[in-house]
């Protein structure tokens, strides 16, 4: 029978009245069949055969939190958070204890003896590490799942979905007081989520791996978790991070050219009639962005050498590398894919430069297979290599990321009405049908190029999109956000949306957008809110397409009525803030924004270019604003290349002059 994954995906979020439907019954969330995340009630009568009870969140003095015995470190940390969250919402600290006295009045947290002798027992040793169980009931409330981080997660998920709590920012955490009569279930509710790698690279993530724990980012920098240990024992208090690994270009640092080059330029491509690695700066029209060989220089992958040393490393990284799950056997950067005629064969044959890349990929995973048969080979699809071969398979040992570099960011990836998208979404769709390892590697943030600060109003189709993909079948998703530097444009704000929506796809985009912005703001979170979803709008209704990496204000559609909007926005926001030092500065890192973008006239200027002085000087105060936000946010960069420092740019605005001709 043919399966439909995407008809067949079902995001129902199940919350606790579920049970009010459906007594009795165990509810089981999220189980995968083929990627399909399904949900199936299994009848379940008590033992007692009572109706089973809910508890009162705000009556539970008395009660105390108990501890598996043997735990790991992120079941204990679990239970200490679990312990501070509720006394910070209810006002009362529940002990700790490792044994349960009496039959209720007990969070149990992890699957420890005292649980398991419960009224509301149940086993995790079928559980994967991100598992989770929660059980409300009859004055008892169990929390349970892998012992990697599905404890860790099902806490957090408890206090998300039951107390209200909302993890805005690294420092910023919500949490609403407790009410009378808060009675929550009961609740039984298994989860498994989608998604198995799940981050996004703000450097907040990168710097804070409690914070991360408690987004569900499963790719921290922390101890990675052992291939085939799931115990979850030495892995510090959040619990480690998953053994997969995201896909880069890896070539360059297989084959480097500055080892192997000179001597073997044959080991490299032959392109547009050139041997690459004999090309020298100002020769033959070629690009050098990177060291002293012409920008994407890819190998020749027909070349049994390049074959043999590129296999070597990749074992020699598994080998040395025991709890890595993933090894990337993955092109530069760049389109220098090369032609030789034995390349240009496969390629020709398979209507794709992923036919070589895809047919030197499968040689090394079948070598991999036989000494790491539990290890993935990984490369990317990547703009020329996006498009799947015409007969060529993926190994099942070899993983896909197909990366969406070239889509339409305006649009859905799933619009009909998109004719870049179309084309571009239909390649994605080929490749999940021919891979049971599909990942994807996501765009969101302003072009590269013209500033990591400058608004980029994709982020109400992130739901969309997600969800999409994940119906296809991917298992992972990175999501590329300004790295490498602070207050960013709508960075907190994008990082809450884009995190909560990779552990649950389910939840909705406009949900979280609005949620985060009227928690964080507060009573200065209308006009921002508004000034973020007009920008959206207006885009939407322009008929314009764009790479996400591309483009100026106007290819979007937008125009100096939306620049001067953004301004009046936040300095609305600013003043509803009044004189609240916490919010003054939330909407000032806000701010950052809504400057850059009235910038956009004068951001492009290059050195000899003709300068209107009568526009610089009317400008001239918001340059000022905009760079004094950044040095109060800690801007240190505005792009990914060079030049990128922020100070550069201060420099050259600041001294563009403002009288004469």
């Amino acid at each position: 029978m043919t399966v439909d994954k995407e008809k067949l995906f079902m995001f129902d979020r199940v919350h606790s009245w579920c049970l009010d439907h459906v007594h009795r019954c165990r509810i089981i969330l999220t189980m995968r069949c083929a990627a399909v995340v399904v949900i199936v009630a299994l009848g379940c009568p008590t033992a007692s055969g009572n109706e089973p009870a809910g508890v009162d969140l705000a009556a539970m003095d008395g009660w105390d939190i108990v501890v598996a015995e043997r735990c790991s470190e992120s079941e204990f940390h679990a239970a200490r958070e679990f312990q501070r969250f509720f006394a910070e919402a209810s006002g009362v600290t529940l002990p700790l204890v490792r044994n349960a006295q009496g039959p209720d009045r007990h969070v149990f947290i992890g699957a420890g003896r005292s649980m398991q002798t419960s009224p509301i027992a149940f086993s995790v040793d079928d559980f994967g590490p991100e598992d989770l169980r929660i059980i409300i009931r009859h004055d008892n409330i169990a929390i349970a799942g892998g012992p990697v981080r599905g404890t860790l997660y099902g806490v957090y998920t408890f206090l998300e979905d039951y107390l209200g709590v909302r993890f805005l920012t690294a420092d910023h955490t919500h949490v609403p007081r407790l009410d009378r009569g808060h009675v929550v279930g009961p609740v039984d509710r298994f989860y498994r989520p989608p998604l198995d790698f799940r981050w996004v690279s703000y450097e907040a993530n990168y710097a804070r791996p409690d914070f991360c724990a408690q987004l569900r980012l499963n790719a921290a920098r922390v101890p990675t978790m052992p291939v085939n240990d799931l115990s979850g024992r030495g892995l510090g208090p959040f619990g480690g991070r998953t053994p997969m690994y995201r896909t880069e270009h890896s070539f360059n640092r297989q084959l480097p050219p500055r080892q192997y080059a000179e001597e073997h330029p044959d080991y490299y491509c032959l392109f547009r009639g050139h041997r690459l690695a004999t090309v020298k700066p100002g020769e033959g029209g070629f690009d050098f962005k990177v060291g002293s060989y012409p920008y994407g220089m890819q190998p020749c992958l027909s070349h049994s050498d390049v074959e043999r040393i590129i296999t070597e490393h990749a074992l020699e990284t598994l080998a040395s590398n025991p709890r890595r799950l993933n090894v990337p056997v993955s092109q530069n950067d760049g389109g220098a894919h090369c032609q030789c005629d034995r390349c240009l064969l496969v390629d020709e044959a398979e209507g794709t430069k992923a036919g070589m890349v895809l047919t030197f990929v499968n040689r090394i995973a079948d070598v991999v297979a036989r000494s790491h048969p539990d290890r993935l080979v990984s490369t990317i699809a990547y703009s020329d290599t996006a498009p799947p071969p015409k007969t060529l398979r993926p190994r099942d040992n070899v993983q896909i990321t197909w990366c969406s570099i070239s889509t339409c960011f305006i649009h859905a990836f799933d619009d009909p009405a998109c004719p870049e998208n179309v084309w571009h979404i239909s390649q994605l769709r080929r490749w999940a049908e021919i891979t049971n390892h599909l990942f994807v590697w996501n765009y969101y943030l302003s072009d590269e190029y013209r500033g990591f600060q400058r608004p980029l109003p994709n982020l109400t189709l992130a739901d969309r999109n997600i969800r999409f993909q994940v119906a296809l079948g991917a298992r992972g998703m990175f999501m590329q956000a300004t790295s490498s530097s602070h207050g960013n444009e709508w960075e907190d704000l994008r990082n809450y949306v884009l995190s909560n929506l990779l552990w649950d796809p389910s939840r909705s985009g406009d949900q979280l957008i609005k949620e985060f912005l009227r928690l964080h703001y507060g009573p200065a979170a209308p006009p921002i809110e508004r000034w973020i979803y007009r920008l959206h709008a207006r885009v939407a209704a322009g008929g314009k397409h764009s790479r996400c990496l591309g483009g100026t204000y106007a290819d979007y559609g937008l125009d100096a009525t939306d620049i001067d909007a953004g301004v009046a926005a936040v300095e609305e926001a600013m003043r509803l803030a009044g004189n609240d030092p916490t919010l003054r500065r939330r909407v000032g890192k806000m701010a950052v924004a809504a400057y850059r973008a009235t910038l956009e006239p004068i951001w492009y200027l290059k050195e000899g270019d003709p300068v209107d002085p009568a526009l610089v000087k009317r400008l001239r105060p918001r340059i000022d604003r905009f760079f004094a936000l950044c040095r109060e946010h800690g801007v240190t960069r505005t792009n990914e290349v060079s030049p990128h420092k922020i100070e550069l740019f201060e420099q050259r605005l600041t001294n563009l002059p403002t009288t004469g001709g």
